[in-house]
């Protein structure tokens, strides 16, 4: 669920070799339905990119076909952390229903519908962006996890990963999953935690990626979704009821610095999925006005600032990770 293992090796030679890095990488509602349909697929455009417009603004990432190839690859990303498993917990003995809270893509719902057919899978997201062709036993809804949930049967385990930011009230969230699960069913929650650390000190605090890690983390708290959240959902569960939570603590490295080759590995693609993020994500909520919970920096501004942030996420010299 969060944070830190111990300091990871640093590879001595990954400067020599840092030039390869970026290469390995019903009737009488038809109309209502009709209309609400075409309200949830009417996206904003902001800064040449395309948001969800079903609760608009509750999740900062874009919907569009970047940055659902980015999702994908972060899908990725998570695979190799978790040695190829799509969950870290042990499943519940009884498995017929489980449910993805913000699917995205769907990636993950599919194929832990293809591993266990058994299962009926449910993936909920502000973004209908799932493919149309999927196991029978999935289905997708465009819903708000932060309204009550509604459906026809509890589930025996609910998956949830990279929330933070996305949920103004955690004790709620964990309050409507513990309602929803059948006795004996289980939880599973993973998120990164911002901001960004090193353990020796290479991460410094004038460097642009240490200013742009505090500079989200300050927004997103501002804004009442602070992306630090991991650190509470022990409690938290805890509150709502759960009982033997556990917490796994890991590290993604941010570029290919480690020498352990497992973490070295996960650090090029983690890199990549920053990289890929880094704009929409900054742009997004740094020219917006302050009154609406960004900075008000201008568009130029911003693109000057990642230009800094991405050579230090390329450089191998600064040892950034992020707690997991």
């Amino acid at each position: 669920m969060c944070a830190d293992e111990d300091p990871l090796a640093v590879d001595e030679h990954a400067a020599q070799d840092d030039t390869d890095a970026d290469s390995a990488i019903g009737d009488d509602n038809a109309s209502d339905t009709t209309s609400l349909r075409s309200s949830i697929l009417r996206y904003r455009e902001e800064n040449g990119r395309t948001y969800h417009a079903y609760k608009d603004g509750a999740y900062a990432l874009p919907n569009d076909e970047i940055e659902n190839e980015r999702l994908d690859l972060q899908h990725h990303l998570f695979l190799l952390t978790f040695d190829e498993r799509l969950h870290a917990a042990p499943l519940p003995k009884t498995l017929s229903r489980a449910f993805d809270a913000g699917c995205g893509t769907g990636i993950w719902a599919i194929e832990f519908a293809d591993e266990h057919p058994e299962c009926e899978v449910i993936g909920v997201d502000l973004s209908p962006i799932q493919p149309s062709a999927v196991p029978p036993n999935a289905s997708f809804y465009v819903d708000d996890l932060e309204e009550p949930w509604e459906y026809s049967d509890k589930f025996d385990f609910v998956f949830a990963r990279f929330l933070t930011g996305s949920i103004l009230d955690w004790p709620k969230f964990f309050s409507e999953s513990y309602k929803n699960l059948n006795p004996g069913g289980r939880i599973e929650m993973i998120d990164i935690i911002y901001p960004l650390l090193s353990d020796d000190g290479t991460l410094t605090k004038d460097s642009a990626l240490s200013k742009w890690s505090e500079l989200l983390h300050h927004i997103f708290t501002k804004n009442g979704r602070g992306m630090d959240s991991a650190l509470k959902y022990k409690d938290q569960l805890e509150a709502a009821g759960f009982v033997d939570v556990n917490i796994v603590k890991r590290k993604w490295p941010l570029s290919r610095w480690p020498k352990d080759p497992k973490h070295k590995q996960i650090g090029i693609w983690a890199q990549q999925n920053t990289l890929d993020a880094l704009a929409a994500l900054s742009l997004a909520v740094f020219t917006r006005p302050d009154g609406q919970g960004g900075l008000g920096w201008s568009k130029e501004e911003v693109e000057v600032f990642l230009t800094d942030v991405r050579k230090d996420i390329k450089n191998v010299n600064i040892h950034s990770y992020w707690p997991m």
